[in-house]
């Protein structure tokens, strides 16, 4: 087929998803729902106290499995907050041309939190973050930070028209907003607060939406308009 023809023959074609041959279809299936349910129980659970029996059984597939994807428990740490890191950058590609970075973190985190007291969390956080460190040994929500405090540090470059190369304001910034939850689950779990907190869960996501609303009165005067 000469190129004339080819270019013709595209032209009329309708362009249809690839198809996979069915097993390499069930392999990726199987490592997409190995990634959710890590992501839900290490979210739940905490990183140590999940095994890779428990991610195996809540996707519903065996062990063995599991370990054709994943030689270790920190692999499957990377990839699942790899997920929970790409969603985030999806909301901010998608609402940044018409909101600030602070107010897509906000949804962010409103989200977020309201789906993990709905999972459960509060029993396991509040004995985390009473520890020496409540990131310590918890590969996956270190991940997760990291990622967020990449992904805030850009937009808020952005936002406040800076070089990140040059200027540390934004990483500065990025890195107050990521490590506010740890501040707001220390105060709902009674830490650096002198007020009688009710229930963990109900108080969880009104301190994490004040964090970030002390954070955007500081440096909000920082945005320049117009915005990109």
């Amino acid at each position: 087929m000469v190129i004339s023809e080819i270019t013709l023959h595209l032209k009329e074609t309708v362009i249809m998803p690839v198809q996979y041959p069915k097993r390499t279809h069930k392999k990726n299936l199987n490592r997409e729902k190995l990634v959710v349910a890590a992501a839900t129980l290490f979210s739940r659970n905490g990183h140590m106290s999940t095994t890779l029996n428990d991610v195996a059984s809540h996707a519903g597939v065996h062990v063995q499995t599991l370990y054709k994807h994943f030689k270790t428990k920190e692999e499957l740490a990377i990839a699942s907050a790899e997920i929970v890191v790409q969603d985030c950058r999806k909301r901010f590609e998608e609402q940044f041309p018409s909101h600030s970075a602070f107010a897509i973190w906000r949804h962010w985190i409103e989200d977020t939190v309201s789906y993990l007291t709905d999972l459960g969390i509060g029993t396991y956080k509040q004995e985390q973050v009473r520890s020496a460190s409540s990131l310590l040994n918890d590969n996956y929500l270190l991940v997760v930070y990291s990622g967020y405090e990449d992904l805030l540090a850009e937009y808020l470059a952005q936002d406040f028209k800076m070089d990140p190369k040059i200027d540390r304001l934004p990483r500065l910034v990025a890195c107050m907003l990521w490590s506010g939850n740890e501040a707001a689950m220390k105060r709902s779990a009674g830490l650096d607060t002198t007020k009688n907190m009710p229930d963990f869960n109900e108080t969880l996501l009104a301190e994490s939406l004040g964090v970030i609303d002390d954070v955007e009165k500081i440096f909000s005067s920082y945005i320049k308009l117009p915005r990109p």
